[in-house]
């Protein structure tokens, strides 16, 4: 009997020690996974703080329509630092602006559209007088802005943070934006540069002789060209540089027919991409009309004197002022 009991109880005595190894393999993994368990759940939390934060600010849409005579140079300057820029031809003479304004939190920011003629040229500026953040680094307003005129007429547009897309345009392009991506598509000549977003490009010809150029430190570069264009391209990343899919070295030289056009692609640390496809049907790239056209650089154009607080400001043809009922 004695014998029973003295085996029952080292039977219960290995059960104990079992579960109490049990116990301590399941603490290590705990302990191996809790780093990760830790920073999922403080992820978790961020995110609900955000979409509880944005939820409960006030938001609110209004616009500003806006329409005015083409400048004597057929240049448009329109800065617009916190929001997108989108353009398009219009068969129209004359230049059509609509912008939505996105006035966000408890206290909103509402831009000033500061429109004037300069030198010939149409300077558009959204200004701002106060930050556009807020202390928690909150939005507190945004401009998105569409600008219509006729394919001859050039851009220049600049940005923050916000899209640049020029479509379908046979003006000179320059686009200029920091975080925001820029996709342009013109047989012009441009000048798209960003520190980290991303350059997409459809090449389809050029009408003039020039240099072209697309810039970023850190975003990709892609580029969609006319298999009949006749150019000489060079691209140049510390990345991955290819052409048709295949990898190449950190720069090549692409080169066809005449070269009338030079093209130059920089990535510091993003790849370049480009694509060599064929023009659909009865569609050819443009060419140079004339060989006596002389070499535009967009870099050259005539710089206006900055607005200063007591220079004039005129709002020329502003519909929403004229229409407004007494």
């Amino acid at each position: 009997m004695k014998k029973c009991a003295f085996i029952h109880l080292m039977i219960v005595l290995l059960s104990i020690k079992c579960s109490a190894a049990q116990k301590t393999n399941d603490q290590l993994l705990n302990s191996e996974s809790s780093q990760s368990q830790l920073a999922s759940l403080e992820q978790a939390k961020q995110l609900a703080h955000e979409m509880k934060s944005n939820q409960s600010r006030k938001f609110e849409l209004k616009s500003f329509d806006w329409n005015g005579e083409i400048p004597q140079s057929r240049l448009v300057v329109l800065n617009n630092p916190f929001g997108s820029i989108r353009s398009r031809n219009h068969l129209e003479q004359k230049v059509f602006m609509h912008a939505t304004i996105q006035e966000i939190g408890d206290n909103p920011l509402t831009p000033e559209f500061r429109i004037r003629e300069v030198n010939h040229q149409l300077f558009i500026d959204v200004v701002y007088d106060e930050k556009i953040k807020n202390a928690n680094g909150e939005m507190r307003g945004r401009v998105d802005i569409a600008i219509l005129f006729p394919g001859d007429v050039s851009i220049v547009a600049k940005t923050d943070f916000g899209l640049i897309k020029i479509d379908k345009t046979e003006s000179h392009v320059q686009a200029e934006s920091n975080s925001g991506n820029i996709k342009l598509t013109t047989t012009g000549l441009f000048s798209a540069k960003t520190v980290s977003g991303q350059i997409d490009l459809r090449m389809r010809g050029f009408k003039e002789f020039g240099l072209s150029s697309a810039e970023s430190r850190s975003g990709k570069i892609t580029a969609s060209i006319f298999s009949d264009m006749e150019l000489l391209l060079s691209a140049d990343s510390k990345q991955a540089v290819l052409l048709n899919g295949e990898q190449k070295a950190s720069g090549i030289v692409y080169s066809k027919g005449k070269q009338t056009a030079d093209v130059d692609f920089k990535s510091y640390s993003g790849e370049i991409i480009i694509e060599v496809v064929d023009p659909p049907a009865l569609v050819q790239s443009v060419k140079p009309s004339s060989v006596n056209i002389v070499n535009l650089d967009l870099r050259d154009l005539p710089k206006a004197k900055p607005w200063k607080p007591g220079d004039p400001v005129y709002d020329r043809d502003d519909k929403r002022i004229n229409n407004r009922k007494p």
